[in-house]
């Protein structure tokens, strides 16, 4: 099967590093489709967790040859490191990875919630360059994800980067209940955060927004006050915790601002950072009073799923593969039952013009269902065979026999 996955993950760099390579991959699979005839369809997936390339090509090597040139491209030269990291799976491997990444078995918490929309979003942004079998791909294994959320525990053992995160702010600083706390930014994780803390009792929640969202943001996540810009440096001065859910690359709070804010203000001021560019910089470590969690952070402190409902989402995944392997393999037959079944059904429409013209309408009638289902019960097992010899492999033998007895041609489909 000419499907490849090629990409990396937080398993091998730093989630800082992804961000980055995200931030520049506009385009990155639209590019790839029109600099590479041997790729059918391409969809990005980038997130916090991982930036994964799919594939769908003619010839392995060029391909991933080619996809290996562009985000080196992205990479150089500050992260020239990324090219040796890249990680590749072809056919079974790039399918099993894919179902599992959208379980949340491939996540930095085990089960999280988000990774099946993020999964969908990806088919979504990349619809201009997803061929039919990547489309097939993504939403198989969505129904995978469907299928370990129902019938497993993995998502209530596993649990979201947003409550790992807040279960570290309560560990080291005391429950959040009572507490006030200011939402930066209004991206992917900014809803799940503001169910965790409306859950854990949070006193009162405001957001801001860099690029002007907090008031549409606070209008549908009752009870959230939105904050305009001029309000930020007081917003930081009345919280007792922040947390970062920016979906941009720009820092809105600085070390100055921090600094600024945190002035006469006692005790120190924890920052949950889950923003996949990081909305806190670095340097931040030099102020005394405010300490930073960050999502390399959150996954060091991500805990062990159980065994069990891991083992039983293996499993689905693994019948998930198969059933997606076995349908794949039948539809090589495809071009071969559609030339055999327009053969039979020209033979069998001359017939009934025939009988139109020789009978009357309601015999005509009957005569054109009865030759029509005679063919349909015809076809049927030789259909399935196809079908069947498509998945071993060996069709050639189905389109000679096509040819020799019939006259029909059929091309190998790519």
């Amino acid at each position: 099967m000419p499907l490849i996955h090629l990409g990396v993950s937080h398993r091998s760099v730093r989630s800082a590093e992804l961000a980055a390579l995200s931030a520049r991959a506009d385009g990155l699979a639209a590019e790839l489709v029109a600099a590479q005839s041997v790729v059918r369809g391409a969809v990005l997936l980038a997130t916090c967790n991982r930036f994964e390339l799919y594939m769908d090509a003619t010839e392995f090597h060029t391909a991933v040859d080619g996809a290996r040139i562009l985000i080196k491209a992205l990479a150089d030269p500050d992260l020239s490191h990324i090219d040796p990291a890249l990680s590749v799976s072809v056919g079974d491997g790039a399918v099993e990875h894919l179902f599992k990444v959208g379980c949340g078995l491939d996540s930095m918490v085990v089960g999280e919630h988000e990774i099946a929309g993020q999964v969908r979003q990806a088919l979504s942004d990349n619809d201009a360059t997803a061929s039919p079998v990547l489309r097939r791909l993504f939403q198989a294994a969505l129904t995978t994800s469907k299928a370990v959320a129902s019938r497993t525990t993995l998502g209530s053992a596993g649990r979201s980067l947003a409550s790992v995160g807040l279960d570290l702010i309560a560990e080291r600083f005391g429950s959040l209940g009572g507490r006030n706390v200011l939402l930066q930014g209004t991206g992917a994780y900014a809803g799940v955060v503001v169910a965790e803390l409306t859950k854990r009792d949070a006193a009162h929640i405001r957001v801001h927004s860099g690029t002007g969202r907090a008031a549409a943001f606070a209008q549908t996540h009752p009870p959230v006050v939105p904050v305009p810009a001029s309000e930020l440096l007081a917003s930081l001065r009345w919280a007792d915790v922040v947390v970062c859910c920016s979906g941009t690359s720009t820092r809105q709070l600085t070390v100055d601002l921090l600094s600024e804010a945190r002035r006469d203000r006692p005790g120190p001021l924890p920052i949950l950072d889950l923003a996949l560019a990081g909305d806190v910089p670095p340097d931040v470590d030099q102020l005394a009073d405010v300490v930073l969690i960050d999502l390399d952070e959150v996954a060091l402190n991500a805990p062990s799923e159980r065994a069990a409902a891991v083992s039983a989402a293996l499993s689905i995944v693994d019948k998930g593969v198969a059933t997606f392997q076995h349908t794949e393999g039948g539809r090589q037959a495809d071009p071969a039952v559609t030339a055999m079944r327009a053969y039979v059904s020209s033979i069998i429409e001359a017939e009934i013009q025939s009988a139109e013209r020789r009978h009357s309408p309601e015999t005509a009638e009957a005569v054109a269902r009865s030759l029509r289902r005679v063919s349909n019960a015809l076809l049927h097992t030789p259909s399935v065979r196809a079908a069947e010899l498509a998945r071993t492999g060996e069709l050639d033998d189905y389109r000679n026999a096509l040819h020799t007895l019939f006259g029909i041609d059929v091309e190998a489909s790519q």
